[in-house]
């Protein structure tokens, strides 16, 4: 729960290298982090945001199964979500 709540730290405050840092050194599994979000999204979004996420998520999850390098697509689903998402 904390390893989540410094991540949604980090791009509510659009802190890029601090998100890149994370995303390199958490142990996380990047399927259930994708389902943490959708998950935990009500509670660090504003409603308007919850939809965009959705699609967010989906498109980076599917990826997912295709990419090299899960570290780069993690890292560009996040910037993604910092990038247009709107915080509480």
């Amino acid at each position: 729960r904390v390893l989540f709540r410094s991540i949604i730290k980090h791009l509510k405050a659009k802190d890029f290298t601090a998100m890149r840092k994370w995303a390199a050194t958490s142990e996380v599994d990047h399927a259930t982090f994708y389902r943490k979000i959708y998950d935990g999204m009500y509670d660090f979004l504003k409603p308007q945001s919850i939809p965009e996420v959705i699609i967010i998520l989906a498109d980076y999850q599917y990826k997912q199964a295709f990419v090299a390098d899960q570290e780069i697509n993690l890292v560009a689903c996040l910037t993604e979500i910092m990038a247009t998402v709107k915080f509480k």
